[in-house]
């Protein structure tokens, strides 16, 4: 079987990436950006720009790996039922296309179950998926507090609930995924880091924009705080919270009226880089030349960067995200032991910080950090 089926989907699987973790969703717990505020650290030396270089490293690094690279214990069960959690947007509709490769390699049975977005639609739907007897699901930013009572279900049945980009599976008893609220901390200390490697430890005067609805990014801004208040003392990080609406509809007026009002603003970080889509043209047009950079980009992102008018972009490979979360059910199911490792170790194997020498030759397919990722997967899962 030909496995090299990775490029079709790759320029909206790149879309994923932004998206599937902006999906995230609101929830009742955990850190929420504020919607502005200011933060001044104790007073230091400036930026430690060889500290910030040393931190960044190993996204800037083209050895990737996958983030469990180990054999199931045994061979997956024949007849398999596994269920995708749709919440009703178009990017699990990308996100479902991502996984398809997976039913002709492993034979899976899968099936897509929506479940909605509101907690009275997930709580009802996830009744119904738990009474058609699936033997795991994969869960991309459903957060379990919106269904707690279905999720205790299935932890009773042993049931495995694979999840990705979903802040609160400990709290419920369902297994930890791979990025939680640790690897998006560390994700905002890498922003940190490359927010003074990009202005060369020369400035001290940044902002920096989470999304107001998703707790995610609250998690990157606190990781990016503590990071930035390592590498300089003494600079000054301002905060402007963002609303989703403002990004679902790619409207970036609020972050140019801001870097307009706020000249002091020597670089900006935006937690989600959908937002800075065509965001160049309207920095000139105002006459600001503050540059930044933001994570989870999707192509227009890589684009932009390639050509010059954004300075830089974390991007993700987002099929491998994918993978890994199949990847993690795969292992729930056989009883295979396995540990994620550290964020700073797992977080630099999933993405790249991309620069205009770099951004170019992933403008089609989206970032690829394991070319041969579904080789090395179907090995692990004792498929040919």
């Amino acid at each position: 079987m030909s496995m090299h089926i990775r490029k079709a989907g790759l320029a909206a699987g790149a879309f994923v990436g932004a998206a599937a973790l902006l999906l995230t969703g609101c929830s009742s717990g955990g850190t929420t950006p504020s919607n502005t505020g200011s933060t001044d650290a104790p007073a230091a030396s400036g930026p430690d720009l060889a500290a910030a270089q040393a931190v960044l490293a190993p996204y800037e690094s083209d050895d990737k790996h996958l983030v469990i690279d180990e054999p199931l214990a045994s061979p997956l069960p024949k007849g398999l039922k596994i269920a995708f959690l749709d919440v009703g947007t178009p990017v699990a509709g990308v996100m479902w296309d991502l996984i398809q490769p997976i039913v002709p390699l492993t034979g899976i049975e899968l099936t897509r179950e929506p479940i909605g977005a509101t907690p009275e639609a997930q709580d009802a739907a996830m009744a119904a998926v738990f009474e058609k007897g699936y033997d795991g699901i994969i869960n991309v930013t459903a957060e379990p507090q919106f269904y707690p009572n279905q999720a205790q279900k299935f932890v009773d049945a042993g049931i495995p609930i694979a999840s990705a980009s979903v802040m609160h599976t400990d709290e419920y008893g369902l297994p930890t995924g791979f990025n939680g609220p640790d690897f998006m901390k560390e994700v905002g200390r890498a922003m940190a880091a490359a927010a003074i490697v990009r202005t060369n430890g020369e400035a001290t005067q940044f902002v920096i924009y989470p999304v107001n609805e998703f707790e995610f990014t609250g998690f990157q801004r606190d990781g990016y705080m503590e990071k930035m208040g390592e590498l300089c003392g003494d600079c000054t990080n301002r905060e402007l919270g963002i609303p989703i609406g403002d990004v679902i509809a790619v409207d970036n007026s609020r972050i140019v009226s801001d870097l307009e009002a706020n000249p002091q603003t020597e670089y900006y970080v935006a937690t989600a880089d959908e937002m800075t889509v065509g965001m160049p043209d309207r920095l000139k047009l105002a006459g600001v030349e503050t540059k930044g950079f933001g994570t989870w980009s999707i192509p227009p992102n890589i684009t932009q960067v390639a050509q010059g008018v954004s300075d830089a972009t974390f991007a993700e490979d987002f099929a491998l995200f994918m993978w890994t979360v199949v990847d993690q059910l795969f292992r729930e199911i056989t009883n295979t032991p396995y540990t994620w490792p550290d964020p700073s170790v797992s977080a630099p194997q999933m993405m790249k910080l991309l620069t205009k020498d770099t951004a170019a030759q992933f403008e089609q397919t989206g970032y690829i950090a394991v070319p041969d990722y579904q080789e090395r997967y179907a090995k692990n899962w004792g498929v040919n």
